[in-house]
């Protein structure tokens, strides 16, 4: 994740969280700002060295988002920029990502299609995964391997809904 802090002449106040594991990977984009002047100079006309013009709201990459943002301070339009990354193995991740119920949802479908799961499945292996008998005779050895490590996948999502 990268959060980019922006700070204008006047005490404006604004930041950009572009949620990328990677610096040329698009990721989801929240943006906030104390003042609305601000604001639409920060949105306005957005472009990069790499990219040409982008729309920063839609999603983009943070290697743009760092470049727009450069160039705003080089041309003297706002007055600092600073970048916080943060790993996802991080523990104030999950606190940063602001991880809701809709986003855990789509995770989870995604998962899903990843491991070939189906909803039924995953509901039965979680109703019997502390039997270890049952989970034994029911599923094979890869099969039970796919099983826990989705399981893992299901805890880590619970643990960045906190």
């Amino acid at each position: 994740m990268f959060i980019f802090k922006c700070e204008g002449f006047n005490q404006e106040q604004a930041t950009i969280q572009v949620t990328s594991l990677l610096w040329t990977e698009s990721g989801e984009v929240t943006f906030s700002a104390t003042d609305d002047n601000f604001a639409c100079l920060l949105l306005t006309q957005c472009k990069s060295d790499s990219g040409g013009f982008f729309n920063l709201l839609a999603g983009c990459k943070p290697l743009l988002v760092e470049q727009w943002l450069e160039y705003l301070e080089e041309k003297q339009l706002i007055k600092k920029v600073s970048l916080e990354q943060v790993d996802y193995k991080e523990t104030e991740y999950p606190l940063k990502l602001a991880f809701d119920d809709e986003h855990a949802s789509t995770l989870l479908d995604m998962l899903y299609k990843i491991g070939n799961f189906n909803r039924l499945q995953v509901s039965r292996y979680l109703k019997n995964r502390n039997n270890i008998t049952y989970l034994s005779t029911k599923y094979d050895k890869t099969d039970l391997q796919r099983y826990q490590q989705l399981g893992k996948a299901i805890n880590f999502i619970l643990r960045l809904k906190k």
